[in-house]
């Protein structure tokens, strides 16, 4: 459906003006269809050379992106989303005024929607270990003006601090995983990074409200690393799980129901439902899912 499509539509007709600007509310609302329209009639990039694109992204807000990643901001760039169903569920659960952490930030684009739900009484901790795309984040944040409310550590969140060696497809930079040296591949580089434990990098923060963890497997490291956080805190958080890419899938599910005994997965409809740990390790069932734990349900 084209910007002239759209725009003749009934139902949009009044809601689609020239220059309009996709509102928080209508972003939280019901119709994930309306919404993905209107990112889609008002998405816009211009080509700044040197293979970077500003791209007007969710109708609101400006972002720096590298026009060689073909797994994230090319669809980026002519859809004006990414992941309709998570976006809407953090829209409807950031609040303002949280301290919410963005863990595998790449680009910023859910780093764009937390900084601008939480509003200036908020905090935002960005993490992101490969260092071309920190600086697009790093760019992004300043240009919406979000950088006086957010935190930008360079370095993968892990179990504990040191130094690991980053893997980075060609293409794919959200792809990019903490690897041995010995599985580096011809079509990719490795790249020294430091990593610390999310307990480290919170440890100057009053409190911690939520999270959003997607790593490319190295979630289970990252929780390890988060007990005391948890502890103190018990944070709501967005988890990717996928039970192929642990050392001990049930050993991570057990530690996650210590202080969230009812595991929720996020569907594609933006509800969450409890999910038993028989259907999180179903081997016929190998994709990644988004685990919602909530420490007040």
């Amino acid at each position: 459906m084209n910007k002239t499509h759209i725009a003749e539509h009934p139902h949009m007709q009044a809601q689609i003006l020239p220059g309009s600007i996709l509102s928080l509310d209508e972003l939280r609302g019901p119709d994930r269809y309306r919404v993905e329209c209107i990112c889609r009639a008002t998405t816009q990039s211009v080509y700044l050379g040197e293979h970077t694109v500003l791209s007007r992204v969710l109708g609101r807000y400006k972002a720096f992106l590298d026009t060689r990643d073909r797994g994230f901001a090319a669809h980026v760039m002519l859809d004006g989303y990414w992941e309709m169903w998570l976006t809407q569920f953090i829209a409807r659960v950031v609040a303002p005024g949280m301290h919410v952490a963005d863990v595998g930030a790449n680009f910023g684009y859910y780093s764009l929607l937390m900084a601008d739900l939480i509003g200036p009484t908020g905090r935002l901790l960005a993490v992101e270990p490969n260092p071309p795309v920190v600086e697009m984040l790093k760019r992004t944040l300043e240009l919406n003006g979000f950088a006086g409310r957010s935190t930008i550590t360079a370095a993968a969140a892990g179990a504990g601090d040191g130094q690991g060696c980053l893997f980075v497809p060609a293409g794919e930079p959200k792809n990019a995983t903490l690897v041995g040296a010995a599985e580096a591949r011809s079509d990719a580089s490795l790249v020294a990074v430091p990593i610390h434990s999310l307990d480290t990098l919170f440890a100057g923060f009053p409190r911690v409200d939520f999270l959003k963890i997607d790593a490319e497997g190295a979630e289970e490291d990252i929780a390890l690393g988060l007990g005391r956080t948890i502890e103190r805190w018990r944070p709501r958080i967005i988890l990717e799980f996928n039970p192929g890419r642990c050392r001990d899938p049930r050993g991570l599910l057990a530690r996650l129901r210590g202080p969230y005994p009812v595991l929720r997965c996020l569907g594609y409809d933006a509800q969450v439902t409890p999910v038993t740990d028989e259907e999180l390790l179903d081997p016929g069932n190998q994709e990644d899912r988004l685990l919602y734990l909530d420490g007040a349900a």
